[in-house]
């Protein structure tokens, strides 16, 4: 019996191989793309070219430049204020927590896939981790968003148009989680308002500035600009909230980013550890004695 137990787990396992194994080439496909053009910036300028505009942020006029030109601040004040403490040490220091962060929290992310394809999917992210960007944080908030409304400020802060989380849950009637994002948004603006006043009003002049730019593309040219990019994301995010496919929120975001490029595609790290809660959330439901179908004896038994 032992003998054929065994023989039974290891033909799982090889079916189970076989049916990774396309997904597996295609993830190693990525991950060689990955690191080949971490390569080229790592040899052409250097790591944190993204994290650079943040602990620079500071040290000179903070819009000066626009949306899509690297070295830049294009984010609120509020994301200037939060980041000025630790912008006040060395670059190596800023940039080596801003790559920690994203290190350790494309990991987190990808932890519900198996091995053989989160490895290879988190070296494909190699360029997003070195650049310092906040594509990896926006993915976490992503996943922690469902369950702490207040965390979509960070979004709304900083890339602004992602921030898609409130509309999932308007959606879904879901009205408490609206007001405690729309709440601690407004709540972090207005007092970074009273201490920077000056850097709102810039920052203001500058989105509108950009705006100007909508009409055409931002990122890669064959992809449409945000102005009509943004009605088909809030169009996903009304479908999948009325189908609970939350998974598709993070594909929502993603086209709904101002600025698309390969390093936007990382928000698609969130849909592991969405769909994996889903699917706890959902076997929990059915099997809770209060689920349809339960007997008379089981509610009793709770």
């Amino acid at each position: 019996m032992r003998t054929s137990a065994a023989a039974s787990r290891g033909a799982q396992v090889e079916v189970d191989l076989r049916r990774r194994l396309p997904a597996f080439a295609l993830c190693l496909l990525l991950a060689a793309v990955g690191l080949i053009e971490t390569w080229a910036h790592l040899v052409n300028g250097g790591p944190g070219w993204d994290a650079w505009a943040y602990w620079d942020a500071w040290r000179g006029p903070m819009y000066d430049g626009s949306v899509g030109d690297p070295g830049h601040f294009l984010y609120s004040p509020a994301f200037a204020q939060v980041v000025w403490p630790l912008a006040q040490t060395t670059w190596p220091v800023f940039l080596a927590v801003f790559i920690a962060i994203n290190a350790v929290g494309l990991a987190w992310l990808l932890r519900p896939m198996p091995a053989i394809l989160a490895v290879p999917l988190w070296l494909a992210a190699s360029q997003e981790i070195v650049s310092g960007n906040i594509f990896i944080p926006m993915a976490i908030v992503a996943v922690l968003g469902m369950r702490h409304p207040h965390l979509w400020a960070f979004v709304a802060l900083t890339k602004v148009t992602p921030a898609l989380g409130p509309v999932w849950f308007a959606v879904r009637g879901e009205w408490s989680a609206v007001v405690k994002a729309t709440v601690t948004t407004l709540a972090v603006a207005a007092v970074s308002y009273v201490v920077a006043p000056g850097l709102w009003h810039q920052w203001f002049t500058f989105l509108l500035d950009q705006a100007r730019l909508t009409d055409g593309a931002i990122g890669y040219e064959f992809i449409p600009g945000p102005l009509y990019r943004i009605p088909v994301a809030l169009a996903l995010v009304v479908w999948a909230a009325r189908t609970d496919r939350v998974w598709v929120l993070p594909v929502a975001m993603v086209v709904a980013t101002p600025f698309i490029w390969n390093g936007s595609l990382t928000l698609l790290a969130a849909v592991p550890r969405l769909t994996a809660a889903r699917r706890r959330s959902a076997e929990g439901a059915t099997d809770s004695p209060t689920a349809p179908g339960a007997t008379a004896g089981s509610r009793t038994a709770s």
